[in-house]
């Protein structure tokens, strides 16, 4: 009997992240299929879904769940977990856990995903397949895990994906499962991670921060503000990463139009950072191996 009991959470474990790989896989795989149902009814649709479960990842997991830097009632936060989750982000204790591990040692032994430690792959997707990082102490997001929707999030962490897929179904037919699923998923899946590898590689910085964050015009045109990330590493509570009039953050721009509908509140600002502003600097050498 204690030989079964012991054995059983790791054979459950390994069927767990089997099944995590074959849906991550099944959705990449529907990509294929996008050419061969292709219509601008559905790539409308992926457009939509596409910004809500990024949307989900960058104001939810990001800057709500992990900094705070801004409050909501229990209802839009659940909303916020559950977009993020259907971006295949897992749950958003684990997300928050994680990210707040990057910022306490950023680029240095400890942080989960560094590009400059462990090359683009690890920092991309590396981290995550390797499965030293399934099973985080979520003791420093203990605020969070006193919701117990949350933790339903985090332990059916694929229920949000796939009623992304039946909804889309539903509305458009298979051609609706390929773009709203398949091609809209696989980039809110990919997009936060881009962050995470290339937003610490390439890029100019603005900041004298500890780490090799960048800002990267690209990743934040693509990833809705999230690729102005020395901004964001020089002052992570804020809800606005693009300083500037021209750092366009569609994430904040969304945050701030919430908060006038009163879904949002006390929304946090950028600190005063004139002073701190660092104009010409040799940026800090980074492995870029893949």
């Amino acid at each position: 009997m204690p030989a079964t009991a012991t054995a059983s959470p790791t054979v459950r474990a390994r069927l767990v992240n089997l099944g995590s790989t074959g849906v991550v896989v099944g959705v990449h795989a529907l990509c294929a299929l996008a050419p061969f149902v292709f219509s601008w009814r559905v790539v409308g649709l992926a457009v939509v879904s596409y910004l809500l479960q990024t949307l989900g990842v960058t104001a939810g997991y990001h800057r709500y769940f992990s900094h705070h830097a801004f409050k909501t009632g229990r209802v839009f936060q659940f909303i916020l977990g559950w977009l993020g989750c259907a971006a295949m982000q897992n749950g958003p204790l684990w997300w928050a856990s994680g990210h707040r591990r990057h910022h306490r040692f950023s680029d240095r032994e400890g942080d989960p995903h560094s590009p400059v430690l462990g090359g683009f792959w690890h920092g991309h997707l590396g981290w995550v397949l390797s499965g030293d990082n399934d099973h985080p102490d979520l003791a420093n997001v203990k605020e969070l895990t006193v919701f117990p929707e949350l933790r339903f999030l985090d332990r059916f962490k694929w229920v949000p994906t796939i009623v992304t897929g039946v909804v889309s179904g539903l509305a458009f037919g298979w051609p609706g499962v390929v773009w709203g699923l398949g091609v809209a998923t696989t980039l809110a899946f990919h997009a936060p991670l881009f962050v995470n590898s290339a937003g610490h590689l390439w890029g100019p910085r603005r900041f004298e921060t500890k780490d090799s964050s960048r800002n990267n015009a690209f990743l934040s045109a693509i990833i809705l503000g999230e690729g102005w990330h020395n901004n964001h590493h020089h002052d992570p509570s804020s809800a606005r990463h693009g300083f500037t009039w021209w750092e366009i953050d569609i994430t904040y721009y969304t945050i701030w139009s919430l908060s006038k509908l009163g879904v949002v509140w006390e929304v946090r600002k950028p600190r005063p950072w004139a002073d701190a502003v660092i104009a010409s600097k040799p940026e800090p050498s980074a492995d870029t191996s893949v």
